[in-house]
């Protein structure tokens, strides 16, 4: 994780953060539309991508306002030296008080990452194993303490825990998850839907929070659709 950031002056920032911005940098693709999405909407009074808002407005948290994000914000892990990369991390002031929120963005592709049972069995040695069963300990100390995780895709599962450990590291009592989808296969609402029934909450209908808790901790998450960028809002946040 670093420590230190600096201000976005446009798309052309978020496309440096990127670490394959030749192949990753094209319309309809996740990583543009994200970045048009959070710039054009830092203009607006919440701050947040119009669909984001909703969800918060439309759940007990009310009017949610953008305190600051950061684009491809890495959350470390123990178990290996790959962080948990968030399309999106952002801080949030809520009526109930200030929130940690994750966002994995998706166009058109699926989750990546196998379902945890077959990533933690998928280690080249012994040493790799333990180290993917250090790093799933410690995910799993972050998410709601229940057991029906192994058909969950591991990317869904350590992007979630990535809010709730960025909540506990800043002394917050709210996390949320957010897929902000761009477009999607039918297959990546199914892995949401799976996901969802593990963390113990019945899956939302698109648009809406579903709330559990880890310890201490409110945990909300949410799908969220969202139009791909227009011409007008890809000209106004370039610089």
């Amino acid at each position: 994780m670093n420590r230190l950031n600096i201000a976005t002056r446009g798309i052309a920032s978020w496309r440096a953060r990127l670490a394959g911005p030749e192949r990753q940098w094209k319309r309809r693709y996740s990583a543009f539309e994200t970045a048009v999405s959070w710039e054009f909407a830092c203009k607006s009074k919440s701050g947040l991508p119009a669909p984001i808002y909703r969800l918060f407005q439309q759940s007990q948290y009310g009017e949610a306002v953008l305190i600051f994000a950061v684009a491809e914000h890495k959350v470390d892990l123990p178990g290996g030296i790959a962080a948990s990369q968030c399309d999106v991390w952002a801080v949030l002031q809520t009526p109930l008080g200030m929130l940690s929120l994750a966002v994995e963005a998706k166009a058109g592709e699926p989750f990546g990452d196998a379902i945890l049972g077959r990533w933690l069995e998928a280690g080249e040695s012994d040493e790799a194993k333990r180290n993917r069963r250090e790093r799933w300990n410690y995910i799993r100390s972050h998410l709601p303490e229940l057991d029906f995780y192994p058909e969950v895709r591991y990317q869904i599962l350590h992007r979630c825990a990535a809010a709730v450990i960025e909540a506990k590291r800043l002394g917050y009592h709210h996390a949320a998850f957010v897929v902000q989808v761009f477009d999607a296969p039918a297959t990546s609402f199914q892995d949401y839907t799976v996901f969802c029934k593990a963390l113990g909450i019945d899956p939302a209908p698109r648009g809406k929070f579903a709330t559990t808790s880890v310890k201490d901790i409110s945990l909300s998450v949410g799908w969220a659709d969202c139009d791909f960028a227009t011409d007008a809002e890809v000209a106004a946040t370039t610089v």
